[in-house]
């Protein structure tokens, strides 16, 4: 028996297709342009925002689809072919992961000092 789908990842495969089925180089008024010019052209340009993929929908808007892995979310962006930004789909990395979510070391940046990895105590593993 296969998985349900959650309205989050439905919503976004119904509109944009499986992740990584979309292009990686999008043609905005006739010129070709990678994710990560799109993503620089939207101002979205962060070090936990990376592109996935891209496409163009029959309204002449597009979109392009990131990993944002601050909150664990894929996220599909809409915009005009002006780099307007017409609307936002996210939904939870989980959904695509399943179990496998709880099995992953997510890494995590602590501002008052250090790195540690969820889900694992850094002192066992220092011998402490």
């Amino acid at each position: 028996m296969e998985p349900r789908m959650s309205i989050g990842r439905r919503t976004i495969e119904e509109r944009y297709g499986p992740i990584g089925t979309g292009n990686k180089v999008l043609f905005l008024q006739g010129i070709p342009m990678s994710l990560a010019k799109v993503s620089r052209k939207l101002m979205m340009q962060y070090e936990d925002l990376i592109p996935i993929d891209a496409g163009t929908l029959s309204a002449g808007h597009h979109w392009i689809r990131f990993y944002e892995g601050e909150q664990r979310k894929v996220l599909a962006i809409e915009f005009t072919g002006e780099f307007d930004i017409v609307g936002e789909n996210g939904a939870d990395i989980m959904d695509w992961l399943g179990d496998d979510y709880f099995r992953i070391h997510w890494r995590v940046f602590c501002p008052a000092g250090g790195e540690e990895w969820l889900g694992r105590d850094m002192a066992k593993s220092k011998g402490g």
